[in-house]
């Protein structure tokens, strides 16, 4: 378990991820605010920092009006696979893929995606299931992942 401090960066190797992380609060509508730029994940400051005890959520884009944003690969990543994240210490936040689900945006289960827990875990959300007709998404993909033991 690692000390307080900010996620700067966030890098998957196997889908070639590796976006800066902005730090970001709640919309006015309670929703956490998205980033500013297409290309950068953001840290919702109401959670923990990566490392720390409890769920450490980040949120990025999937696509933009000008083409693929900082999350587009992330539906490619499997369990097993791994997630870094460089903290403002120095210290890197290494987390292994626990579980992959999509949520339809009607039925989201915030409570789950977004509450406490008492292990550290990274939380990572993007948009799904583009509805064509609707110019939308219809879903969000949750990824959940914690702490990689250290080699042996």
């Amino acid at each position: 378990m690692l000390p307080s401090s900010e996620p700067v960066r966030i890098t998957a190797k196997r889908i070639g991820l590796a976006a800066p992380v902005e730090a970001v609060g709640l919309d006015k509508d309670g929703t956490v605010t998205m980033p500013t730029d297409a290309d950068h994940a953001d840290w919702y400051t109401g959670s923990v920092t990566p490392g720390e005890r409890g769920n450490a959520i980040l949120a990025a884009h999937l696509d933009s009006t000008t083409g693929p944003a900082a999350f587009y690969s992330l539906g490619a990543l499997r369990k097993g696979d791994h997630i870094t994240v460089q903290r403002r210490d120095g210290r890197q936040a290494v987390f292994t893929i626990t579980t992959m689900n999509v949520y339809d945006k009607e039925a989201f289960p915030s409570q789950t995606v977004y509450g406490p827990t008492t292990i550290p875990q990274l939380t990572l959300i993007t948009c799904a299931e583009w509805d064509k007709e609707a110019k939308t998404y219809r879903a969000n993909l949750v990824i959940t992942a914690h702490p990689t033991p250290p080699p042996t």
